[in-house]
């Protein structure tokens, strides 16, 4: 029994890791391994029947080379599906948000699994995104590390901790 469940996440760690990590390098027409690239990026995409056609090679192409406004034209054609694009955005790990913008939803999203309110995950998101070297902003580094204290602290919502928008 032990045996088969080392098994099973052996097998999950090494499909997990073969479609991890894909890039606009790696899917760029000519180099090595294209094909191979383009068929890994099919399957971490879930793109029907897991290939990829020459529409989807286009979208690639101008999603990598910074033309994603062209890309509407396809989908107005049909040529592709806008969940496709999405899809094929997120295998690349195009996200269309700033380092920031991608921070700050990120540690919104840990604020509130950590039992913060969703106002009070918001304030503390915008400590920890935009000014992480104050006193809020340590304070949620640390309880994003898993400090027992400083969790406990964070989810009483200190005064230091009110984001003043402006």
């Amino acid at each position: 029994m032990t045996f088969r469940f080392l098994g099973c996440l052996v097998l999950l760690f090494f499909s997990v890791s073969a479609n991890a990590g894909l890039k606009c390098a790696d899917v760029k027409y000519g180099v090595p391994n294209y094909f191979e690239s383009m068929t890994r990026l099919a399957e971490a995409a879930r793109l029907p029947d897991n290939y990829f056609n020459r529409y989807h090679e286009d979208v690639v192409s101008l999603l990598c080379s910074g033309k994603s406004k062209d890309i509407e034209k396809i989908i107005d054609a049909g040529e592709v599906k806008r969940s496709e694009v999405e899809a094929i955005k997120e295998a690349l790990n195009i996200s269309g948000r700033s380092e920031l913008g991608q921070s700050y939803g990120y540690s919104k999203q840990k604020f509130s699994e950590l039992g913060l309110c969703s106002a009070c995950a918001d304030n503390v998101a915008q400590w920890y995104s935009k000014k992480p070297a104050s006193r809020c902003g340590s304070l949620a580094k640390k309880a994003l590390e898993g400090n027992p204290a400083a969790i406990d602290e964070l989810q009483g919502f200190p005064k230091y901790c009110e984001w003043k928008y402006q």
